[in-house]
């Protein structure tokens, strides 16, 4: 009997393992990623010391929420194929002025007597120029599959936008009312980073401090969890 050569069975197992990717069809990963608001001494707890691993951590935050003890801030849940990138956004665009014309510029006499406040109200300071930002949520993935579909090299980037607060720029007052002009002050969070995962198991990604809104510090720390599922595509029969 002829003995087959070390090529053929080079051919053959690659054959087979086509074979068997066909038999399972397209894969596609589902990445979630939560953000949990939870106390400041609790994260102390669960970090510090002899730490808990990632997916215990996400677990007891989680029944924190449930029973009203932290705050679940937000879920994210994108899927699309290994080795592609795709991103979702949930954001809305907020107007603000950019710049002013100074004391004493030339502007048309207004007729109205109802626009007379606005006249009376921008004569320190005129807005000549305005932009935009987008405030929310935005999320992009890039996963790979690896480790014989239990691993998953995932590249992340994260971020939250809200607009924290107004600052003054010029106050006035008249008998109809509050005139001032104000400037936005933006909150922003981010993380970008790559990270392997366990197929289908939570990990601690980020820890965002938040933004001062307490003396002497903040009691609170937003817990940023990310978990990668391998999800075969269902064909049918």
């Amino acid at each position: 009997m002829k003995v087959p050569s070390i090529a053929t069975l080079l051919i053959l197992a690659l054959l087979a393992t086509r074979a068997a990717a066909r038999d399972q069809g397209p894969v596609h990963v589902r990445v979630t990623l939560r953000v949990i608001e939870v106390p400041y001494a609790q994260e102390l707890k669960w970090t510090g010391g002899n730490p808990m691993k990632g997916r215990e951590i996400h677990d007891q935050a989680v029944k924190l929420a449930l029973a009203g003890e932290a705050e679940i801030v937000e879920t994210c849940i994108l899927i699309c194929r290994s080795g592609e990138r795709s991103l979702m956004e949930s954001v809305a665009e907020i107007i603000f002025p950019s710049e002013y014309e100074p004391p004493g510029s030339d502007r048309l006499p207004l007729a109205k007597p109802t626009a007379f406040r606005y006249r009376r109200a921008f004569d320190a300071s005129v807005m000549s120029s305005f932009e935009t930002r987008n405030t929310g949520t935005s999320l992009e993935i890039e996963p790979t599959i690896g480790g014989g579909n239990r691993l998953v090299d995932l590249r992340v980037y994260f971020e939250m936008i809200e607009r924290a607060s107004l600052t003054t720029w010029t106050e006035f007052r008249d008998p109809w009312g509050d005139a001032s002009v104000r400037m936005p002050v933006f909150d922003s969070k981010r993380v970008t980073t790559g990270i392997s995962l366990a197929d289908g198991v939570f990990e601690l990604l980020n820890v965002y401090n938040a933004k001062p809104v307490a003396v002497p510090a903040v009691t609170t720390r937003m817990m940023v969890f990310v978990r990668a599922e391998v999800v075969p595509v269902v064909q049918k029969p």
